[in-house]
């Protein structure tokens, strides 16, 4: 059987050649980046402080990631971060615990066998491309443009300098205002993104945000276009990881439960920001309205969302996808608690069901699962709504 983490690490070990617990936090949603961010700004003391999840897990994830890539052979090293800026010198730090602290800054390297007949040059300007990458990643620009310099010097021919140089340069862009963001996404989306995910990996995060940034805040007050889905904010923030933002730019717009793309950014956002009602919420109206597209779930949703969804698809008998929120709900009733009344002016049967679901729940007799005189009624209505529905309802409550 697979272990999502091994896979996780073999994914981190084929994008960069390394791994470390930072790219395996940020990889698994431990840690949102936007609080990576603040920290790696010197705003957060300890990170442990700002991760998502139990810490105990997070700890048994953490050494169990250690011992795979130990059983692998990889070699150790230690692995210093320092504060975007100016402040180069001051090391951050993970833990007030020090073994915490020292598994954090150990990160695995495959061992390097490089032929005998390598010259001293290639070495030397093989690592000064590493440099100059590292840099990037850093957010220290200067000091990029000065590594990519010796670089220059050292070997012209060098493979990676055109990249490397084009990435430099694009920083750029980041000092002049955004007159045409058709273009401007053209060129983040189509040209400098894959340029940066394959020379830095999964860290192109760093270097690709603040252009997403730059183009969420031209595109401030842009109407949503259908014809055109990735020019306006709500497209453009989440890929900057700003997740507040993406909502704020959803609920301007007239209607927007109407629209499949702001749907599923809705509820990816609220997700991202460990709401459940409202990305419950979401996720229900992506069903009753658009139940095609609802399969997206058990892909593209985070774990726990995934395993509901694939739970729901392996019912027997078999319920169409607009009845998954009135399943989700019947098998969670204290969500009655947390999620609002549903509103939705439709009378489809996946509508209809849920709020018979929920109406359900409300009528359920405290301690039991005896129905209530007035429930009974109910059940009739959800059986004939859906009597497979009705028959999975049922099951619930021997």
């Amino acid at each position: 059987m697979n272990n999502p983490i091994h896979d996780c690490i073999d994914q981190l070990l084929l994008e960069q050649g390394s791994y470390s617990p930072l790219g395996l936090l940020l990889a698994e949603g431990r840690l949102d980046y936007s609080d990576y961010e603040a920290w790696r700004s010197g705003n957060i003391l300890h990170l442990e402080e700002v991760l998502f999840g139990d810490p105990e897990q997070i700890d048994q994830m953490l050494t169990q990631a250690e011992a795979y890539v130990s059983a692998l052979k990889l070699e150790p090293e230690s692995l210093n971060y320092s504060p975007w800026g100016s402040d180069s010198n001051r090391r951050l730090r993970f833990s007030r615990d020090p073994a915490r602290e020292q598994l954090f800054h150990t990160q695995y390297r495959k061992a390097k066998d490089q032929p005998q007949l390598d010259l001293f040059m290639d070495a030397t300007a093989s690592s000064l491309a590493n440099r100059t990458a590292q840099a990037l990643i850093n957010r220290d620009n200067p000091e990029a443009q000065r590594l990519l310099q010796r670089l220059f010097d050292a070997d012209p021919g060098h493979p990676r300098l055109g990249t490397l140089e084009r990435l430099t340069a694009a920083e750029q862009h980041l000092h002049s205002p955004i007159t045409h963001p058709a273009e401007a996404l053209a060129y983040i989306q189509d040209e400098l993104t894959p340029l940066a995910e394959d020379e830095l990996g999964s860290a192109s995060h760093n270097l690709l945000v603040p252009h997403w940034r730059h183009l969420t805040a031209a595109l401030q007050g842009t109407a949503f276009d259908p014809e055109q889905p990735g020019l306006h904010a709500s497209h453009t923030a989440g890929r900057g990881f700003d997740w507040q933002q993406v909502i704020t730019a959803i609920q301007a717009e007239p209607d927007w439960q109407r629209h499949l793309d702001l749907l599923w950014r809705y509820a990816q956002a609220n997700e991202q920001l460990h709401d459940k009602s409202a990305t419950l919420q979401g996720y229900f109206q992506l069903c009753w309205r658009f139940p095609d597209a609802a399969s997206a779930i058990g892909t593209q949703a985070t774990p726990p969302m995934q395993l509901a969804w694939n739970n729901f698809l392996a019912l027997e008998p078999e319920l169409p996808h607009e009845l998954f929120p009135a399943w989700y709900l019947m098998c969670q009733p204290g969500l009655v608690h947390q999620l609002p009344q549903p509103d939705i002016e439709q009378q489809t049967t996946g509508i209809q069901a849920y709020r018979v679901i929920y109406g359900l729940h409300q009528k359920t007799r405290p301690g039991t699962a005896a129905p209530s005189a007035d429930s009974i009624p109910l059940r009739g209505k959800l059986k004939q709504l859906s009597p497979d529905l009705f028959t999975h309802y049922m099951q619930t409550q021997r």
